[in-house]
């Protein structure tokens, strides 16, 4: 069993880690808006590829990252981090709490992106859908 040291460092550690791989999000959630806006299915299928192995990791590191609030004692959200934070001492405090600030406004970054680029989806499946059925643009009641 890990020590409480360990574990702060591990945590600390894997925020660092978070923060760069979320900065790759938002860059690779930029990509794909360019491509979406190129309509390249096949580039953008190998995009969203490389897109779903990134979010499993980050996914892997959150769910470590609650285990090991947990098993520092404190919750595994928001609250229990911050707790965490301001019980270390300042060197670790100042570095924790501006990585975990960071990776919430990184996490917003990427929403945004994610949000966006789903609105160009629909607005071009939108096109698509009027484009390949005319009849259902017109049509006000059902085929009688």
């Amino acid at each position: 069993m890990a020590t409480h040291a360990e574990l702060v460092k591990a945590l600390i550690t894997e925020l660092a880690q978070d923060v760069k791989s979320y900065q790759q999000l938002a860059q690779q959630l930029k990509h794909q808006q360019l491509l979406l806006q190129n309509r390249d299915s096949k580039a953008l299928l190998a995009h969203n590829t490389e897109l779903q192995q990134l979010m499993q990791q980050l996914n892997r590191h959150a769910q470590r990252r609650g285990e090991h609030l947990v098993a520092l004692g404190v919750t595994a959200d928001d609250a229990g981090m911050k707790r965490l934070l301001a019980a270390l001492p300042s060197q670790y405090n100042q570095q924790g709490r501006q990585l975990w600030q960071q990776l919430y406004e990184l996490t917003l970054q990427c929403q945004e992106l994610n949000n966006a680029n789903g609105r160009l989806l629909a607005q071009q499946k939108q096109m698509m859908d009027k484009l390949l059925k005319p009849q259902q643009q017109y049509s006000y009641s059902p085929n009688i």
